[in-house]
């Protein structure tokens, strides 16, 4: 790594580790990302824990973990597994596209499951335009099972026919996992068959072993400007009921691996042309309305995107300038993977508490290319 992006971050290098990229940055790609950092370093001491990963051109230049796993034990580390919550979801629709991939699926091969009134493509699954309206989080955190969830969403009358409609539904996308069953495969081996592509262990679904280090999630508590936090149990429900949806669990070494595999740095593994079809905006939304973060930029300037298990920011006054992430969010726990293909730039942020840190940030990454 060229000298002076060393020398920009000389006043972090104690709490973070830098990898020795073979390409320099550009100048203002560095001083913008001096100022990110520098504000995440100071926010930090306000965290339970989290791990974050910066990357440039699929090499690591900045990597810190901090906090810890539980109450005041157990530091985070970068082996640590974090819930995804619904970056899951992007995890999943990556998973998918390197069974496109290796010709297992189609994401244009036509399913019809008994679930679901409409014959439906696998893009509609994954792009949550199969309409039907119909969420299925509160009977989620009641704890039925996911048999009597999907005999709940046979009951109901879909909005429009597939492809219409856009609709943002846990229990639907979950629906990949019929999709595999329906092929005699299994989210479960999936998963297996991602670990082994990646060389790591760390990519989990239920069960995990009682061995493996996960951080857990914490309720934030504020008095008198101080921080506290409280150690809640694990997410009992959405992992068991809608793994694929957002029941993934990995570390942050882990997520550096699909961040690879997601943005173009495996071609050994996956095509670009095949990861264009889950990264292109299918339909535009507002779920930019609905999110409870101080956007650093006009929302009115921007436009919200859902393409195969990825959102998509786009920005009026840069269109060149994009954004695929996705973000995660379960109580107590806070997650981000986020690329900006015009600079080669990407994030993954993962928390265990209750907070707007990891879609702030994330947001805030992109919208320092936007100035």
């Amino acid at each position: 790594m060229c000298k002076r992006f060393i020398a920009i971050f000389s006043f972090i290098i104690t709490l973070s580790s830098f990898s020795s990229a073979s390409t320099e940055l550009p100048v203002e790609i560095e001083l913008k990302l001096k100022g990110f950092i520098k504000r995440i370093e100071f926010q930090k001491p306000k965290l339970q824990g989290g791990a974050i990963a910066i990357l440039h051109r699929g090499q690591v230049i900045y990597k810190t973990t901090f906090g810890n796993q539980r109450g005041n034990k157990m530091p985070v580390t970068s082996k640590t597994l974090f819930p995804l919550a619904s970056v899951s979801k992007a995890v999943s629709a990556t998973i998918i596209a390197l069974m496109v991939e290796r010709g297992e699926l189609s994401f244009e091969e036509t399913f019809q499951l008994p679930y679901l009134k409409y014959p439906v493509r696998l893009a509609h699954i994954l792009g949550h335009t199969t309409g039907y309206y119909f969420r299925g989080n509160q009977e989620i955190e009641q704890g039925i099972s996911r048999e009597k969830l999907l005999a709940i969403l046979s009951k109901k009358i879909p909005k429009c026919e597939p492809g219409k409609y856009y609709f943002y539904s846990n229990i639907v996308f979950s629906l990949i996992e019929e999709v595999l069953h329906s092929k005699k495969l299994s989210f479960q081996s999936a998963i297996q068959k991602l670990r082994e592509e990646l060389k790591t262990d760390e990519i989990q679904i239920l069960p995990i072993d009682k061995d493996i280090h996960i951080a857990y999630p914490h309720s934030t508590h504020i008095i008198q400007n101080n921080y506290f936090y409280k150690q809640l149990p694990l997410p009992r429900y959405y992992p068991h009921i809608i793994p694929s949806a957002a029941g993934i669990f990995a570390s942050l070494d882990g997520m550096i691996e699909i961040f690879k595999l997601s943005f173009g740095y495996r071609p050994d593994l996956i095509s670009k042309e095949v990861l264009a079809s889950i990264q292109t905006p299918i339909t535009a939304n507002q779920d930019l309305y609905k999110w409870k973060i101080r956007c650093p930029y006009d929302r009115n300037k921007l436009e919200s995107y859902y393409g195969l298990g990825w959102r998509i920011l786009k920005a009026k006054t840069h269109p060149k300038t994009e954004l695929i992430f996705h973000g995660g969010y379960i109580a107590g726990v806070g997650t981000f993977i986020g690329f900006i293909p015009s600079q080669e730039l990407g994030i993954i942020i993962l928390t265990n508490q209750k907070s707007a840190f990891p879609l702030q940030k994330g947001v805030n990454f992109w919208a320092c290319f936007l100035q």
